[in-house]
């Protein structure tokens, strides 16, 4: 995304895994060929707070004694809504939800509740999902069921033959896993929804080896269209979201003989009515009236849809995004306008931009 001093932000088309040479490659191309059809240069770079992102580097690469600001992924994502509904400046409690994100404390958050003010470029973390692990971190990507398992311990519930995560990773799975979660190690901590959808198809048996971004996910809302909702629920305690009893509540539900569809059906209504409660508490709390639904999780129709008409039956103002995408494809409007903010305050302060410091 670049951004002129005329307030408009042109945008490329979104680009992929940065992780991948080739696509470095396409993104150095893209970004010359933006700069020469609209003519933009600018003398600030916004990159992601992650210290290890390929852009990071590509950003402290390419600066040339330009300020380069760091962003936190879910204020770039909170603030990308209000851009893309043209609402900068509205204080608005942001539901954001996505599969990974660098948090200001330094974990993957991925499941937040952002207050965020008059003033962009600021905003406190209201309220989260509970934390859980990563058993073997980007391997439980790859591998939800090892997901599953972290939460089923948690739950306290027996790791018994007849869960499909167990199944999923075998006897030498289980032998490692069994060691690893409860001492810690290898596990990396994380408030992700997105990685609790996942968890939720392995435990159902409907996703076992995710191949591309959002798999699990999309396969569980699929199953969810077909089924009945089925009881079950979060413990929500102001804005923390507890999945344990859930976690438990859908074992019980199995053994009972309850279908996978009715399961992921009530699954999703559970996340509906859980983030609904934090996320008005949260919002009550901070005195606003808006609420905003962005993160890549919101690509899920069923959540979006139904978590927006009970926002929106409780008496709240719900945003949610019209232009850009809500997943990472809509991220650089964020990252851009939180910096271009940053920078024009220390401009006005003393006649030239802050060094470089993450932008909270």
């Amino acid at each position: 995304c670049l951004m002129g001093s005329d307030g408009h932000a042109h945008m490329s088309p979104h680009l992929g895994d940065m992780a991948d040479p080739r696509t470095q490659t396409a993104f150095t191309g893209a970004l010359e060929h933006l700069a020469f059809m609209t003519d933009q240069h600018p003398s600030v770079i916004a990159r992601d707070l992650h210290p290890g992102y390929a852009t990071t580097t590509w950003a402290k690469r390419h600066a040339d004694g330009r300020t380069v600001i760091a962003v936190q992924h879910h204020h770039a994502h909170a603030v990308s809504l209000l851009a893309d509904c043209r609402r900068l400046g509205t204080p608005i409690l942001a539901v954001t939800y996505d599969g990974t994100g660098y948090g200001a404390d330094g974990t993957i958050w991925g499941g937040e509740l952002l207050a965020v003010g008059a003033d962009p470029t600021e905003f406190t973390r209201a309220g989260h999902l509970v934390p859980f692990a990563l058993p073997g971190g980007d391997g439980a990507v790859r591998q939800p069921a090892r997901i599953a398992l972290d939460l089923l311990t948690r739950a306290g519930v027996v790791w018994e033959a007849d869960l499909a995560p167990v199944a999923a990773v075998g006897s030498a799975g289980l032998h490692v896993l069994g060691q690893q979660i409860p001492r810690g190690v290898g596990c990396v901590p994380t408030t992700s929804m997105g990685r609790l959808f996942d968890a939720v198809a392995s435990l159902l048996g409907v996703c076992q080896q995710v191949t591309y971004e959002g798999q699990a996910a999309v396969e569980l809302e699929h199953l969810a269209r077909r089924g009945r909702p089925a009881p079950l629920e979060f413990a929500v305690t102001g804005g923390l979201m507890d999945p344990g009893p859930l976690i438990a509540g859908i074992v019980a539900s199995l053994r009972r003989g309850v279908a996978p569809a009715d399961l992921a059906a009530g699954f999703h209504r559970a996340v509906i009515r859980a983030t609904a409660a934090a996320a008005a508490e949260c919002a009550r709390s901070a005195g606003v009236s808006t609420i905003g639904l962005t993160g890549g999780v919101f690509a899920n129709r069923t959540l979006l849809q139904g978590l927006r008409e009970t926002l929106r039956n409780s008496g709240f103002e719900v945003l949610s995004h019209r232009i850009v995408p809500c997943n990472d494809g809509g991220l650089a409007l964020g990252q851009a306008t939180i910096a271009a903010a940053i920078a024009r305050r220390a401009h006005e302060r003393n006649g030239t931009c802050a060094s470089e410091s993450p932008a909270r």
